[in-house]
């Protein structure tokens, strides 16, 4: 449970990119278009929303990136899945009654069709005074309200059992 709550959570702050309105709200900007640039904008500002909020111990404002249905599918639920913007909001709040922190959010990849972007990250957190490493798999989908979360899955790969490395077959 010590890294339960080392989300990305993909998702955080536009006062970067001086659109505080969009941080305090919740709320991602629409990209009118999928081009590339336009695509890690709108990822980029979906993880400033999402770190911003959680480190700020706002579970609501996390949750509010999602969609009604959304699912989160993490190792550190019992089940492996937290289904709903309710659901997602208490699983986060747990993390934020912890004092969990997100020390850092790097996008690995974006790519997206028309309605679409998906995002891979990988994030650096600090819980109950432990360092933690996972990667994130964001899929957001844009509705009438903005760009929400539609899926979501964190995981924390451990060293001690993960593969070390791969080496490519031989030609034949």
């Amino acid at each position: 449970m010590k890294r339960l709550f080392t989300l990305s959570v993909i998702l955080g702050g536009l006062a970067a990119l001086g659109q505080q309105t969009a941080v305090t709200s919740g709320v991602v900007p629409d990209a009118s278009s999928c081009s590339s640039p336009e695509a890690i904008q709108t990822a980029q500002q979906m993880i400033d929303i999402w770190k911003a909020a959680y480190n700020a111990g706002d579970a609501a404002r996390v949750a509010a990136l999602y969609a009604d249905d959304a699912d989160y599918l993490t190792q550190h639920y019992v089940t492996g899945v937290v289904h709903g913007r309710a659901q997602i909001q208490a699983y986060v709040q747990r993390g934020v009654d912890a004092h969990f922190h997100i020390d850092s959010i790097r996008i690995l990849s974006v790519g997206c069709v028309p309605d679409l972007i998906y995002v891979v990250d990988r994030y650096e957190s600090t819980n109950a005074g432990q360092k933690a490493k996972g990667v994130n798999l964001v899929v957001a989908r844009r509705t009438p309200a903005g760009w929400r979360i539609v899926a979501h899955e964190a995981a924390v790969p451990d060293p001690a059992t993960a593969v070390q490395r791969l080496d490519l077959p031989a030609a034949h």
